[in-house]
C-alpha cells in the first residue's frame, strides 16, 4: 500500500482559504516589505540561465564519460572497450573498471521494486541452459560477466523478459539467434523496467517450439549487503591486514544481481559456469572442476571450468572465490572449507555431515543427486546457513565449533541447522516449490526433517522432545495474532517474497508437517513423501501435489478413512491464518464430551468464524497410552462435535500437541490434571503448562490454573526434568515482562525464587552432573539465568567474581555458562567490564564467544554504554558485521531500562540503517520485532503506530513486522488492563503458601 506523503511546509486548500494566524505561505498573500521589479527578475532568470549553461559544458568537457567506458559500441573486431571474445565465441573482460554511481543509480532506479508491481515473468519463454562466465575483482567492487542463455520458445512471441537488479548491461553485445540460423535477429529495442527486469523487443516474432540463444555482457557491484553476488572480509592472523573473498547469496530473488536470469524457481535450467580468479585464490561451485585455464592476457589469472548442472533453479547457483582452506570428511564426497586459521574447528562438521546425508538418503530412499557437496563458512553471511545444491553456504557461528571450548548451544545449533541444510537436498532442491507462496513446503519440511536428522546423528540428546518449544510454540507467537498471515498466501514481488521469510514459512510449517505425520501414521507418511520426491524429481510441485500424494498412500494403505482427504484437510491449515483453542466440556451424566472450536487470539478482537479440520487425540485415566497420537476423532471444518468417553479422574486432548490447536478443559478437569501433573510424562506436563498460560494471557482462563501447574511441578520435581521445566521458565518470563515495572514484580520475583529454591540448589550442587551432558548442561543454563536475576543471589555473586577473575588473571570461565556470567557480570558491572568485553569481542577468534558477547553487552544499566553500543550499528567501521546487526539490537531490546531508548534509535536512524542494511535477510525486520517485549503502555502503542505512520512510503520489507509488532504491544496494553490486578491479587494472596 502506498501511503500519502506529508509535507508540512506545504499549505493545504483549506489553510490558504483561511490565513487568519498569518502564515507565511507562498501565495495568497498581499504583496508587502521587499518587491522585486520585474525587469530585475527578467536579468536574474537570464543569469541563472546562463549560470546552468555554463555548468553543463564545464560538466561535458572536463567530467570523464564513465558510462562510454563501460559500455563501449559494437565493433566489427567483435572486441569493444573493456570487452572481449573468446575462441569458442563467448564474451570476455579484458581488463577491470569501477561502474560509477551515477551510472549505477539509472540501472537502480529503473529497477527499484514498488509494493504493488508484480514482477512475475511471462509463460512464452522458458530457458534450458545457462553458460555463465564471471570474474570479481575484490579490489575495486565490481565483477565482469558475459551469459549465454539458451531459450525455448513455448508460444510465439517477439518479446524476451527477463529479470536483472544492478547490473548494468552492455546493449551493443546482445546477440539473439535461432537454432536453425547464425544470422542475429534484429533488437527494435531492449531497456530496464520496473520491477527488477529487462525488457526486449525484436523486429521479428520467435517462432514456437524452437530454441534460441540469447547472448550479452555485463558489469555488476560487489555489495556489501551480503546480496547476490557480494564482497565478504576477515582478518587471518588478526595482524590488521584484511583478506578479501566474494561469495553468492541468491536466495530468494538475487540471482538476478550477479547475472540476467529467469528468476523465478519454476524456470529450472542447467547451468555451466567459468569463473575467473586470481593464481592464489581458489574457486568453487555448485558441480566438481572439470579444468582451469591461465587467461591469455593475465598471467596472474585463471579461469575453472565447471561441470554443468543437473536441471535447478536459479536462486540454488552459487559460487565462491576465495582463499579458505578445505578440511575432509570421513565421506570423500563432502568437504568443509573454512578460513585457515579456524579449520580446525569444522572438525565437529565434517563428522556431522556424512552420518546425516546417509540418514536422509535412507529415509527419502534417494541417492544424493550432486557428486560432491562442498560446505563453506563465510565470514559475513546474511541467513545462517543458504543450500545451494552441492555448495552449502554458511554463517561461521552456524558451522564452526570450537572442541576446546565446548558449548551445548553451540553445538545444537550446528547440529540442527547443518540438518536442516541437509534436508533441503531434497525438499528444496531436487523438488522445488512452483512458486514463493509455498514457501513452507521446503522451509517447513526441512525445519520438521532437522529433528529427524539430529536425532540420529545425536540420539542422546533427544531431540525430538524439543519440537514442541522450538517450532510450535514458536508459531503460535505469531499466529496467535489477528495480524498473522496464511502459510500459503499469493505474492507477486521481491519485497513481498522477503518478508514470507518468517516463523509462519518456517516453524508453523514443521509443526503441520508434523501434525501430517500423526493423523497418517509414520509408514504412510514417509512411503507418500518418498512418492512424492520421485514423482517431481528435478522438477517443481505444489501444495496440491503434495496433498495428491499423501491422500493415495493413505487411503492405499487404509490409514485414512476413505470420506477423509488430505487436500481438504490440509487447505484448512494453509490458506487461512491462525489456529484453533478447541474447548473440551464433559458431559459427566451420558459420559459423553463436547468439543467445539474457534479461533484463538491473544488480543480480544472482532468474534472470527474460522473452523479448522482437527485431528483429536484422547487419552484418560482409565486407558493412559501416551503413545497412539493418532485421531480418535476429527473436528470435520466444523463448530461443534461429541464423543464418547470413558474416564475416571482426568482425560487429556490432542497428546503430546502432535496437532496444531491448543486445548482448554472444563474446571473440573483443570483442576484433576493439576492434582495429577506429576503422574503425567513430561512432555505432557509442559504442554499442558503451554497451553494454560496462553489460555491466561488470552483471558480465557484464570491465571490460578497455570501458576499452581507451575507451582506443583516446580515443588515436587526432584529430577529437574528439561522440558516442562524450560516451558515454565519461559512463559512465566512473559509474566515477569509484563510486571517488570509494577508494584507487584517483587513479589512475583518472590514466586519464582520460592518454588524454585530446590531446583536452583540442586543445579548449584551438582555442577559436575549438569556440565557433563547435553540435558544437563541445557537444564544448568536455563536455570542459571534465573538464579542471577537478583543481584544479591549467589549466582549473581559468583557470575561477577569468574568474570573479575578473567578479566585480572585470565582464569577460563566454562564455555556453557558463558552467556549468563557474561550478563550478569556486565548488568551488575561498570564500564570496565563493558569496554573489556567489548575488546574481547573485536579480539577473540571464536566465532561462537562473538555471539555470546554480543548478547552480554547489552545487559549493561549504563544506558550511555548501551547508546554507544547502538552507534555502532551506524558507524562506517567494520566492528560489527552486518550480520550481526539484529542480535545487536535485540540484545539492547531485551533489557527491561533500555527499550525506549532502542526505539528512539530506531527513529532517529530509520533512512540510515535502512541505508546501510538494505533489504535483504529482514534485518530492519528483525529489530522491529524486537521492540514490544517490554512495550505495554497506550503512550507506547500510540507512539509506536505514529512512527510506522511517517514512515509508511519508506517501510521497505518492513510493513509486515509493524502490524505483528504493534499488535503484540496492544495485546500488552490489554493484558494490563485485564489480567494485572488478577495476578496481583494471586500473588498477595498466596505469598504465604508459596512454597506448600
Amino acid at each position: 500500500m502506498v501511503g500519502k506523503t506529508t509535507y508540512s511546509s506545504v499549505p493545504t486548500a483549506a489553510d490558504l482559504e483561511n490565513n487568519s494566524n498569518q502564515k507565511k505561505y507562498t501565495v495568497n498573500r498581499k504583496p508587502e516589505g521587499l518587491v522585486i521589479p520585474k525587469s530585475l527578475c527578467a536579468l536574474m532568470a537570464i543569469g541563472a540561465l546562463l549560470l546552468a549553461v555554463l555548468v553543463g559544458l564545464l560538466v561535458f568537457f572536463l567530467v570523464p564519460r564513465c558510462s562510454e567506458a563501460i559500455l563501449p559500441q559494437a565493433s566489427d573486431s567483435r572486441q569493444s572497450g573493456d570487452f572481449r571474445v573468446s575462441d569458442d565465441g563467448l564474451p570476455l573482460y579484458n581488463t577491470p573498471s569501477t561502474i560509477p554511481d551515477g551510472e549505477l543509480s539509472k540501472v537502480y532506479s529503473t529497477a527499484r521494486t514498488l509494493p504493488d508491481i508484480d514482477e512475475r515473468l511471462p509463460r512464452s519463454i522458458e530457458p534450458t541452459h545457462y553458460r555463465i562466465q564471471i570474474k570479481p575483482y575484490l579490489n575495486n567492487l565490481t565483477f565482469h560477466g558475459s551469459i549465454v542463455m539458451t531459450l525455448n520458445i513455448k508460444d510465439e512471441t517477439d518479446e524476451i523478459i527477463f529479470n536483472v537488479k544492478n547490473i548494468e548491461i552492455d546493449k551493443p553485445s546482445l546477440k539473439i539467434k535461432s537454432a536453425k540460423s547464425d544470422k542475429p535477429l534484429q533488437i527494435a529495442s531492449q531497456d530496464y523496467l520496473q520491477g527488477e527486469r529487462y525488457k526486449i523487443v525484436l523486429d521479428e516474432s520467435m517462432s514456437k517450439n524452437i530454441m534460441y540463444t540469447l547472448e550479452l555482457m555485463y558489469v555488476g557491484h560487489l555489495n556489501n549487503h551480503l546480496q547476490g553476488f557480494y564482497r565478504s572480509s576477515y582478518d587471518e592472523n588478526s595482524d590488521g591486514f584484511e583478506k578479501y573473498l566474494a561469495s553468492t547469496q541468491f536466495s530468494p530473488t538475487d540471482a538476478r544481481r550477479a547475472f540476467p536470469c529467469f528468476d523465478e524457481p519454476s524456470f529450472k535450467a542447467n547451468f555451466t559456469l567459468i569463473i575467473g580468479r586470481f593464481s592464489n585464490m581458489t574457486s568453487l561451485a555448485n558441480m566438481p572442476l572439470e579444468k582451469s585455464d591461465q587467461d591469455e592476457n593475465y598471467k596472474d589469472m585463471f579461469w575453472d571450468y565447471y561441470k554443468t548442472t543437473p536441471k535447478m533453479s536459479t536462486y540454488l547457483v552459487a559460487f565462491v572465490v576465495s582463499d579458505l582452506q578445505g578440511y575432509g570428511s570421513s565421506d570423500k564426497l563432502i568437504k568443509i572449507w573454512s578460513r585457515r586459521s579456524l579449520s580446525i574447528q569444522a572438525r565437529y562438521a565434517a563428522e556431522l555431515a556424512p552420518k546425516v546425508l546417509h540418514f536422509f538418503e535412507d529415509y527419502f530412499n534417494i541417492s544424493f543427486p550432486l557428486p560432491k557437496i562442498d560446505i563453506v563458512a563465510i565470514p559475513d553471511f546474511g541467513y545462517n546457513a543458504m543450500e545451494n545444491w552441492g555448495l552449502i553456504t554458511f554463517r561461521e557461528s552456524a558451522l564452526l565449533y570450537n572442541t576446546n571450548e565446548p558449548d551445548v548451544d553451540s553445538r545444537r545449533t550446528i547440529a540442527t541447522i547443518l540438518s536442516h541444510e541437509l534436508g533441503h537436498q531434497w525438499f528444496g532442491n531436487l523438488v522445488t516449490p512452483k512458486w514463493w507462496n509455498d514457501l513452507w513446503l521446503k522451509e517447513g519440511f526441512s525445519s520438521y526433517v532437522q529433528y529427524l536428522g539430529t536425532d540420529f546423528a545425536e540420539p542422546s540428546w533427544r531431540i525430538k522432545d524439543e519440537f514442541m518449544f522450538s517450532e510450535t510454540d514458536r508459531a503460535f507467537a505469531i499466529d496467535g495474532f489477528e495480524s498473522s498471515r496464511p502459510i500459503s498466501f499469493e505474492v507477486k514481488n521481491s519485497r513481498q517474497i522477503k518478508q514470507t521469510f518468517d516463523e509462519l514459512s518456517y516453524a508453523k510449517g514443521a509443526a503441520i508437517v508434523r501434525m501430517m505425520n500423526h493423523f497418517l501414521g509414520e509408514e504412510t507418511f514417509k512411503t507418500g513423501l518418498i512418492s512424492y520426491l520421485k514423482k517431481h524429481q528435478f522438477g517443481n510441485a505444489d501444495r496440491d501435489d503434495l496433498f495428491e500424494t499423501l491422500n493415495e498412500e493413505a487411503h492405499k494403505k487404509g490409514s485414512l478413512d476413505s470420506s477423509l482427504n488430505v487436500k481438504t484437510i490440509m487447505d484448512s491449515w494453509t490458506k487461512q491464518p491462525g489456529f484453533p483453542v478447541v474447548t473440551a466440556i464433559r458431559d459427566v451424566a451420558n459420559k459423553k464430551l463436547i468439543l467445539s472450536q474457534k479461533r484463538f487470539l491473544f488480543t480480544t478482537r472482532p468474534l472470527d468464524n474460522s473452523t479448522w479440520w482437527v485431528p483429536i487425540s484422547i487419552v484418560t485415566d482409565v486407558n493412559p497410552d501416551f503413545d497412539n497420537t493418532r485421531p480418535t476423532v476429527w473436528l470435520k471444518n466444523e463448530p461443534m462435535v461429541t464423543v464418547n468417553l470413558n474416564m475416571s479422574s482426568w482425560y487429556l486432548i490432542n497428546i503430546h500437541q502432535t496437532g496444531y490447536f491448543i486445548v482448554n478443559y472444563d474446571e473440573a478437569n483443570w483442576k484433576s490434571l493439576t492434582e495429577n501433573i506429576m503422574l503425567l510424562p513430561p512432555l505432557i506436563r509442559a504442554q499442558l503448562i503451554s497451553d494454560s498460560m496462553d489460555l491466561a494471557r488470552a483471558n480465557l482462563l484464570d491465571y490460578d490454573i497455570p501458576l499452581k501447574l507451575v507451582q506443583l511441578m516446580a515443588l515436587r520435581d526432584k529430577d529437574i526434568m528439561f522440558v516442562p521445566t524450560h516451558v515454565a521458565f519461559k512463559k512465566l518470563e512473559y509474566l515477569s515482562d509484563m510486571l517488570s515495572s509494577t508494584p507487584s514484580f517483587g513479589l512475583f520475583e518472590t514466586f519464582h525464587s520460592t518454588i524454585f529454591k530446590e531446583t536452583y540448589t540442586l543445579v548449584n550442587s551438582n555442577r559436575d552432573y549438569y556440565s557433563d551432558n547435553y540435558l544437563g548442561q541445557r537444564i544448568r543454563k536455563t536455570v542459571m539465568k534465573w538464579a542471577c536475576r537478583k543481584s544479591d543471589s549467589e549466582c549473581a555473586i559468583t557470575s561477577h567474581r569468574l568474570f573479575r577473575q578473567w578479566m585480572e588473571h585470565k582464569t577460563i570461565i566454562p564455555p556453557n555458562i558463558r552467556d549468563v556470567v557474561y550478563c550478569t557480570a556486565i548488568r551488575q558491572g561498570n564500564e570496565a567490564e563493558w569496554q573489556f568485553a567489548f575488546n574481547r569481542y573485536l579480539n577473540t577468534t571464536s566465532v561462537t564467544e562473538k555471539n555470546v558477547l554480543l548478547d552480554a553487552l547489552g545487559c549493561t544499566t549504563r544506558k550511555w554504554l548501551l547508546s554507544r553500543y547502538l552507534g555502532h550499528l551506524v558507524r562506517n567501521d567494520s566492528s560489527i558485521r552486518i550480520q550481526d546487526a539484529s542480535r545487536v539490537f535485540k540484545s539492547v531490546c531485551d533489557n527491561n531500562i533500555a527499550n525506549t531508548m532502542a526505539f528512539d534509535f530506531l527513529r532517529t536512524h530509520w533512512n540510515e540503517l535502512l541505508s546501510h542494511y538494505g533489504e535483504g535477510f529482514n534485518i530492519i525486520s528483525k529489530m522491529v520485532k524486537s521492540l514490544p517485549r517490554f512495550m505495554n503502555t497506550e503512550y507506547q502503542l500510540s507512539e509506536l503506530i505514529r512512527f510506522r505512520n511517517e514512515i509508511r512510503n519508506n517501510i521497505s520489507t518492513a510493513s509486515q513486522a509493524f502490524d505483528s509488532t504493534i499488535e503484540k504491544v496492544r495485546g500488552n496494553v490489554e493484558w494490563i488492563k485485564k489480567n494485572y490486578h488478577s495476578v496481583e491479587n494471586w500473588l498477595t494472596v498466596h505469598q504465604e503458601h508459596f512454597h506448600l
